[in-house]
């Protein structure tokens, strides 16, 4: 009775969210909202360290000029969240109270345990670039092997839903094989 009343709540949440995630604060906690999504949330976390440790690995030349490609690494994410914690926590503690990499990037709260872990060991034997690499290898072949699990899973739980219309189907067709209406004129 009411279309426009209809299109109007169906039609203009999901534009006023996508103009809202178009504004600086949107996208700052849409891509905060990302990486704590279930069961894909990890995986863009993961990724995200990965794509921080491959650019770090590349830009990184020794200790006395960390801070630029920290803050490139962190730009190349795509991730304005990621992005916004390395700059306004890491960098400045790096900057202003002297701390060292590892404690800086575990009080931005963007690293998993793991990779504040080799991070740190890294920064100990002074092999902090090679840690970057080896991090970013674990994370990529982690991602890709749970990105084809998760695949798996999906196809299975199509071909279950298939399996299911399917006997729906064939238990409806079946039922009106058997329906015989009474022919006229006949008495059963």
């Amino acid at each position: 009775a009411n279309p426009l009343l209809i299109g109007i709540v169906t039609i203009l949440p999901p534009i006023l969210i996508w103009q809202f995630i178009r504004t600086k604060k949107g996208r700052l906690m849409f891509d905060q909202y990302i990486i704590k999504m279930p069961i894909l949330g990890p995986l863009i976390h993961k990724t995200l360290i990965e794509v921080f440790c491959r650019v770090f690995y590349t830009l990184y030349h020794g200790s006395a000029e960390s801070i630029e490609p920290i803050r490139i690494a962190s730009e190349a994410t795509g991730n304005t969240y990621f992005e916004e914690r390395i700059k306004t926590v890491a960098i400045p503690l790096m900057l202003k109270k002297g701390v060292g990499v590892t404690d800086a990037f575990e009080a931005s709260g963007v690293f998993t345990e793991t990779a504040i872990s080799r991070i740190h060991s890294g920064e100990e034997s002074g092999t902090i670039k090679n840690t970057a690499l080896q991090l970013a290898n674990y994370y990529e072949s982690e991602t890709v092997y749970r990105l084809k699990n998760l695949i798996e899973i999906i196809q299975v739980v199509i071909a279950m839903i298939i399996m299911v219309i399917m006997i729906a189907l064939t238990l409806v067709s079946a039922e009106t094989a058997t329906v015989r209406p009474k022919t006229p004129g006949v008495n059963y």
